[in-house]
């Protein structure tokens, strides 16, 4: 079962977020649309500014967002793109990390302005993608509760920000896996009583933790060794939870 990643074309997104959504919770990658080399424009400003205010609308201090911007040409590097908030008055550079994060800046001027992302980038050869991963704290222990909000604050967040055909394609956050990528890594539930164990399994070395509402009684907090990294995933008929 691959995280809980979204591929999202940014302007439909933000236009089509506003209707009426439906019960929710990988989507497929999507192309973000580039006018092409002389007319640059990847989208206006006013829907990066709209759709991160609905974000802003849902508490998500649980919940780490990533933005990665890439090219579907696997030999462009995110070195090799360049990306601008350009307007009549305005003009901002937005600088992308090694692997294309992206952090939009937030400018009234440039709302006010008209602004638009520009890029020297072809028509048609860039993706935004958006991954959602637990933000609980890397320690021995992680309290039970704190991921059952976690997942909750995950599912608010996609039913705000994601059309509703788009979310049937995307997995129900029902289990958070620990992931160790190495040798050694311990994971157990903690209990009033005791721990229970939790299998350690796969090419990343990976435990699956349920998140049940009802078992938050009786399970407390999650113990792992640290380094590890928390990821979503889904426990289904046809998924342990485990990464592919």
């Amino acid at each position: 079962m691959k995280r809980i990643a979204l591929a999202l074309l940014l302007s439909p997104l933000v236009a089509l977020a506003e209707e009426a959504p439906l019960p929710a919770t990988d989507a497929p990658a999507e192309k973000l649309v580039v006018k092409g080399v002389r007319d640059p424009a990847i989208m206006p400003y006013a829907d990066a500014y709209k759709f991160f205010s609905q974000v802003d609308r849902v508490e998500h201090d649980k919940v780490r967002m990533r933005m990665q911007v890439k090219s579907a040409d696997k030999s462009v590097k995110a070195s090799d793109i360049s990306i601008r908030l350009v307007g009549d008055n305005t003009d901002i550079a937005v600088p992308l990390g090694e692997e294309g994060d992206i952090e939009v800046p937030r400018s009234e001027a440039a709302l006010a302005d008209k602004a638009e992302f520009v890029t020297n980038q072809k028509k048609d050869s860039l993706q935004v993608h958006l991954t959602l991963t637990p933000n609980l704290p890397v320690a021995g222990r992680v309290s039970y509760a704190d991921a059952l909000t976690s997942a909750d604050q995950a599912r608010r967040l996609v039913k705000e920000i994601v059309p509703w055909y788009f979310r049937l394609l995307i997995s129900d956050p029902n289990a958070i896996r620990a992931c160790f990528e190495r040798d050694g890594g311990e994971a157990a539930l903690l209990t009033g009583s005791g721990s229970e164990a939790l299998a350690i399994k796969g090419k990343r070395r990976c435990a699956v933790v349920p998140l049940d509402p009802k078992q938050s009684d009786r399970w407390q907090a999650l113990a792992l060794s640290p380094p590890y990294k928390l990821e979503f995933t889904h426990i289904g008929w046809f998924s342990d939870g485990l990464p592919d």
